[in-house]
């Protein structure tokens, strides 16, 4: 249905055509007039024109500033009792509609978002920012039927073209759908409550930040980056108000995790890889297999449904800022090689002479470990320093001893090129969930892989 707003934008735009056109008309017959008073004459009258034609275009600029206003108070007016239940899909269809390069970061109120949208330009498209975002909200399969119900409604209404907004959409929905994405979970140490009692059980502090676009991440320059949080009952908390300051134990964590898997929607695919960075002294642990909760009470693990990887929490804080350069420079070596087999550029470990690996992971065209021992240790003075502070980007082992022969499984993983490991050992862990975990490797993988360039917008992390 056209609005009556519409109506007189179509007048005017029609004015403003012929109004164009009789300047076009007066100024070609001034061209090839000779007398002067007749020229000038002429020339008052393409003033004239030019005046209607300034009065024309701003008469259009206002009924539109005026609908989109209008449009923009129907869409709060419509979403503000709903806010606190849907905060989650409209800061979702929010970061779906921003550019890669919008300065602002993601407001956390309705009408700060629908204010960000409004000022965003629609470019060469016809349709608005504010179209686009109520063409993904009602895409999005995971809005309150009754919301989305209210929304199609609003827009049959007052969106032109609004089914062909909806096809284009759709599409770009797929296409997203076919990029690598990210889940980047940091896990930090909480030192407060150890502090002050010894013997309490250690505490976390847990962050997560979903990249949908992981090939086309940088977190220096305000790439799409959108940070999720962790609570646990919506009726006492807003989620404007949560922070991620809250205290877990590491037995917690995966319920965290859980959490944040339920906020990412349609990137939550088997083109999701989590990144678990993990302080030094807890990378050993099987992150992988934690259990992935469900409705249908189907026995699932991280593993048997996403790629899972574990980096270290240390190499985000400021001290490790001395080793960035080589982190950087090891991680353009692996990019060169990416497509040679892993083999070729790791060291296969199998000794506790520290200052020998330390030598042999400082060298070059080194950028991966294998190690041919289960780890004894981690932390400070562990194998896992070692690689720390040679800013070694690849890492992979057993954490314990599977059957006889583990050593020569592990080893054949090593045979693919370096750009497909991550894809293989997550391949290698979905082949094992029809194995028992004692006679399958893939229960017992860990891969440590660190992409200096994959971080989370920059923090200062105090531990």
């Amino acid at each position: 249905m056209i609005t009556i707003i519409e109506i007189r934008i179509e007048a005017l735009k029609k004015d403003f055509d012929k109004l164009a056109k009789d300047y076009e008309d007066v100024a070609d017959k001034k061209r090839r007039e000779s007398n002067p008073q007749e020229q000038n004459n002429l020339q008052l009258q393409l003033n004239e024109i030019a005046v209607n034609m300034e009065k024309t275009q701003q008469q259009i600029i206002c009924l539109k500033t005026t609908k989109n206003e209008d449009n923009i108070q129907d869409i709060l007016n419509l979403l503000k009792p709903y806010e606190q239940d849907i905060s989650i899909y409209v800061k979702r269809a929010y970061q779906a509609c921003s550019p890669d390069d919008w300065p602002h970061p993601l407001p956390d109120k309705l009408e700060r978002i629908l204010a960000e949208l409004k000022k965003m330009s629609q470019g060469e498209s016809k349709y608005t920012v504010i179209e686009k975002f109520i063409a993904r909200l009602v895409l999005d399969l995971e809005m309150p039927q009754l919301i989305s119900q209210q929304l199609r409604a609003w827009a049959e209404t007052n969106i032109r073209g609004y089914s062909e907004l909806l096809n284009v959409t759709l599409t770009q929905k797929k296409e997203s759908n076919n990029q690598n994405s990210y889940l980047i979970v940091v896990v930090r140490r909480s030192e407060q409550d150890s502090s002050s009692n010894p013997n309490k059980e250690a505490c976390y502090f847990v962050d997560a930040w979903l990249i949908p676009d992981g090939d086309n991440y940088n977190y220096q320059n305000n790439s799409v980056c959108q940070q999720l949080f962790y609570f646990q009952n919506t009726t006492e908390t807003k989620q404007s108000e949560v922070k991620n300051e809250k205290n877990l134990t590491f037995k917690e964590i995966p319920k965290a995790i859980n959490f944040f898997l339920n906020q990412i929607g349609e990137y939550s695919s088997y083109r999701l890889t989590i990144e678990i960075f993990l302080p030094l002294d807890l990378i050993n642990e099987a992150v992988d297999i934690w259990e992935i909760e469900n409705e249908f009470e189907v026995p699932l693990k991280l593993a048997h449904q996403y790629k899972v990887v574990v980096r270290s929490t240390e190499r985000l804080l400021p001290t490790y800022s001395r080793y960035q350069g080589f982190w950087q420079q090891k991680w353009m070596t692996l990019q060169k090689i990416i497509k040679e087999p892993v083999i070729s550029s790791f060291v296969l470990w199998d000794d506790d002479d520290l200052k020998r690996l330390l030598f042999e992971l400082n060298k070059e065209n080194t950028i991966g470990i294998k190690l041919q021992k289960i780890p004894k240790q981690t932390g400070k003075g562990s194998v896992f320093a070692v690689i720390l502070s040679t800013a070694t980007p690849v890492a992979l082992w057993l954490r314990c001893h599977p059957p006889s022969e583990c050593n020569q499984q592990v080893n054949e993983l090593l045979k693919c090129c370096i750009e497909q490991l991550t894809k293989t050992v997550a391949e290698k862990r979905r082949e094992a969930l029809k194995k028992p975990e004692d006679i399958h490797i893939g229960h017992h993988l860990s891969l440590l892989w660190e992409d200096p360039y994959r971080l989370p917008p920059s923090i200062d992390y105090s531990m």
